[in-house]
């Protein structure tokens, strides 16, 4: 059911509780979260014992995100890069977009 929804892209706050799939939902996933939902201030994932998600895509390039908040990943091996956020050959550093630029906190429980 939730990868069937798209929140509104004025959303500030983006609560989960009892997450049990075996990926984030498609519309976490793409790289291009930070254009549609670039209000998001506030994440927090809470995921159930038996959840399979592995990977988790960077929000790192949400421009507000203040606080991350991620509960119970106890499969979660990497955090993913996506293609875009890689610099390109000959692109100056100066030139990439400072990951999580407004971040205040960031609290992970239950992960290896």
């Amino acid at each position: 059911v939730l990868d069937g929804l798209q929140p509104h892209a004025n959303l500030r706050n983006l609560r989960i509780k009892g997450y049990n799939g075996e990926s984030l939902p498609s519309w976490m996933m793409k790289n291009q979260l930070h254009c549609s939902l670039p209000n998001l201030m506030r994440i927090q994932i809470y995921f159930k014992d038996s959840c399979k998600v592995t990977n988790l895509c960077s929000f790192g390039r949400l421009p507000h995100l203040r606080w991350l908040w991620l509960w119970g990943l106890n499969s979660v091996e990497y955090i993913e890069e996506d293609e875009d956020d890689a610099p390109v050959m000959g692109e100056a550093i100066s030139e990439v977009a400072p990951l999580f630029p407004s971040l205040e906190g960031l609290e992970l429980w239950r992960m290896p």
